[in-house]
């Protein structure tokens, strides 16, 4: 009589970690996990088709580094595959299933030539699922900051933690945590950007102040050439809005100049029209549809009252610049004389540009 079969083992190495890591276990921990383990030792996996096997919905993870990916697949290739897969049935494709773990596991067995895979089904809830998918991630050290981003939101969406609770349970503060679930509600230029510069967050915050994607695009290729660096974006952004402004402001100056002469050209019409042409008064024949001299004055007046206040902003960036300039020296801390000679010029220079500025007001 042939012997009971023999269990397979479950790698549950991930599980080990993930639930001995103090706060982290106390606020992830669930009754899924529990079950998961339950399952493992005591259901028999069920040799299932491999393409049937899709990720589990809430797993945050986008990409799959190739070299471990294409060492794991030899290393099953040449000893088989170890453990087993756990699973529920796809709620909407009936037939196939969803991983709730071993996304990587199942590629490298794909790429070594297996066409079934041993895993345990079970009728996982989507909260369920979510738990376990961060289960898996949560202590990973080589997630992108876009993949942090989404198995956050699905620890606030799915499993109803706060951001401080998650941020509890990862050991980082808020602030790391709110960066990085801004990315994950960015638009996908700036995701494509921090995945191929994941030291750039920083300029997340930036990036998303520029609504016109054209704009964006242009900044983004600017970082990526290296001719900006994030420090430079808070003033290069403030620049790009002062030139929309002042575009915005020049065709209104336009519009209103444009309706002024029409009127003023109506208006001479009419009083050419009313005045006794046979009068031989030159003050009775100004030409139709150019304004008076005085007129002209007010013009002249309103474009260099204009031309003054694009001065004064100019002038204005060029302050904020300085004001920055001497932080950095303040922050120096060296009393060396080329430090003092360089206080001492740029304290010219700002006096200089003040006065600038204060002819114009």
């Amino acid at each position: 009589m042939p012997g009971k079969p023999k269990k397979s083992m479950l790698d549950v190495g991930y599980l080990r970690t993930a639930t001995t890591t103090g706060l982290a276990s106390s606020i992830i921990a669930s009754k899924a996990h529990e079950e998961e383990q339950r399952l493992i030792h005591e259901k028999q996996p069920q040799q299932i088709d491999i393409d049937l096997l899709f990720d589990n919905p809430f797993q945050p993870r986008v990409a799959m580094e190739e070299e471990s990916l294409q060492q794991l697949s030899d290393t099953i290739a040449s000893h088989g595959f170890q453990g087993v897969l756990v699973a529920r049935a796809h709620p909407q494709r009936p037939g196939t299933y969803q991983l709730t773990a071993g996304h990587r596991r199942r590629e490298a067995a794909k790429r070594a030539g297996l066409k079934t895979l041993p895993v345990i089904v079970h009728n996982w809830t989507d909260q369920d699922m979510a738990t376990l998918a961060a289960t898996e991630n949560i202590q990973r050290e080589d997630l992108s900051p876009l993949e942090e981003g989404k198995l956050f939101q699905i620890m606030i969406d799915q499993m109803n933690l706060t951001q401080l609770e998650v941020a509890a349970a990862i050991k980082k503060d808020r602030g790391y945590v709110r960066n990085r679930l801004r990315l994950a509600k960015a638009p996908s230029d700036i995701q494509a950007f921090i995945e191929m510069k994941t030291d750039s967050m920083r300029a997340v915050i930036y990036l998303l102040d520029i609504e016109d994607q054209s704009e964006r695009a242009q900044v983004i290729d600017q970082l990526l050439n290296k001719k900006l660096t994030t420090e430079d974006l808070p003033g290069y952004i403030e620049e790009l809005k002062r030139r929309k402004r002042e575009g915005l402001q020049s065709n209104q100056d336009t519009d209103i100049t444009q309706s002024t002469n029409t009127t003023y050209a109506e208006t001479a019409s009419v009083s050419v029209n009313e005045t006794n042409l046979s009068s031989k008064s030159p003050s009775n024949l100004r030409r139709v549809g150019v304004p008076s001299e005085e007129e002209q004055q007010d013009y002249s007046k309103g474009s260099s009252m204009s031309q003054a206040r694009l001065r004064k902003t100019k002038l204005k960036t060029i302050m904020r610049y300085l004001a920055d300039y001497q932080r950095l020296l303040d922050d120096a801390n060296v009393e060396e004389d080329v430090f003092e000679d360089e206080r001492e010029l740029l304290i010219q220079v700002r006096n200089t540009v003040q006065q600038l500025a204060d002819t114009l007001n």
